[in-house]
């Protein structure tokens, strides 16, 4: 498959190095709750950092030279524990851009939609592309391949082309284990036709998110906000009855 290619200029690349190791300083080597999983050191962080700017460098590009779209780029840092909402909006589109610098696969974490789902920071679309990269020396060779695009409402168990891969589970086709339950797309089941999915993201209000399946429990946001407030209200009546407890053991029936 031929994908639109950007070629990043060495002042962007420059950017993006900068950027990914002064970022790699206040990130965690571990992320959502995933304990049991291998740390990643320093270096590893800055490479993944990298990755993930040159992929959003090379969207806003193609955005601009395509769409004639000015997209603001965030390379501010931010401190342990905090981190930008989205990666990019368009049309009120919540945009989460992947990339990888190996495979033909679109992997998407459920941890991480579980805990965007809670604080109600759903993507609406997920853009991935691939960067390319000289394994020999480490670094990245320019150019960044546009792959393609999956709305998040397509991101679900009963879509047929959405693979559920289990943690410790072998990702097909290669010799990778999972570290963590996935959703995984092929590169060739997403849509790589950018013209028709910017139209169609420009010329549609934005997806209502609120009955997004939880991967992990098939909850939606209303359930779950109903399953909290009912653990609040009994939380708060134990706590009533613990205290009418104490003040009938220290006073006696009256």
């Amino acid at each position: 498959m031929e994908f639109r290619t950007i070629i990043l200029t060495e002042e962007e690349l420059q950017k993006c190095r900068d950027f990914s190791i002064r970022s790699a300083k206040t990130q965690q080597a571990i992320e959502f709750g995933q304990s049991d999983t291998k740390a990643r050191g320093s270096l590893e962080i800055a490479r993944d950092n990298m990755i993930g700017k040159m992929a959003e460098v090379a969207f806003a590009r193609m955005l601009k030279e395509d769409f004639n779209i000015d997209i603001p780029l965030d390379f501010e840092i931010y401190g342990r524990g905090r981190w930008d909402d989205n990666d990019m909006v368009i049309n009120g589109w919540n945009i989460d851009i992947k990339s990888t610098r190996i495979g033909h696969w679109l992997l998407i974490e459920w941890s991480k939609l579980n805990f965007r789902q809670k604080q109600g920071k759903l993507p609406h679309a997920i853009f991935m592309c691939k960067t390319l990269w000289d394994m020999e020396s480490d670094t990245p060779k320019g150019p960044v391949e546009l792959v393609g695009s999956i709305s998040l409402n397509r991101l679900v168990v009963n879509n047929p082309h959405v693979m559920c891969i289990r943690k410790g589970e072998r990702l097909p086709g290669t010799r990778a284990f999972l570290q963590a339950d996935n959703y995984g797309v092929k590169f060739e089941h997403l849509n790589s036709n950018w013209h028709e999915v910017i139209g169609y993201i420009l010329n549609n209000s934005a997806p209502d998110l609120s009955h997004y399946p939880n991967p992990y429990t098939g909850e939606t946001m209303p359930q779950y906000v109903v399953e909290q407030e009912v653990a609040v209200k009994d939380a708060g009546e134990s706590v009533w009855k613990r205290i009418w407890s104490w003040f009938r053991g220290l006073f006696g029936t009256f």
